[in-house]
């Protein structure tokens, strides 16, 4: 069986077209017309951003064996 196609919507008619084209007419033409304040920068010199710093995720370990103990049981070295 062939995959059913959704139909298109039927287009508006013409004067519900114009209506909603008049209505966001009148919409663009009032606009907002509000004032953002801008931050007062107290300091001269500027200080990059902290972002997010991702932990490392090593493919392998670069250490392939634990470090031999050079001390013995009572803290001496035995040789270098």
């Amino acid at each position: 069986m062939a995959p059913k196609v959704k139909k298109e919507a039927p287009a508006p008619p013409k004067a519900e077209a114009k209506a909603k084209a008049l209505k966001s007419k009148k919409a663009v033409l009032k606009g907002v017309h509000s004032h953002k304040k801008k931050t007062i920068r107290t300091s001269p010199t500027f200080r990059r951003p902290k972002t997010l710093r991702l932990q490392r995720q090593p493919k392998y370990p670069r250490k392939s064996a634990p470090r031999r103990n050079k001390l013995d049981h009572y803290a001496i070295i035995k040789f270098p």
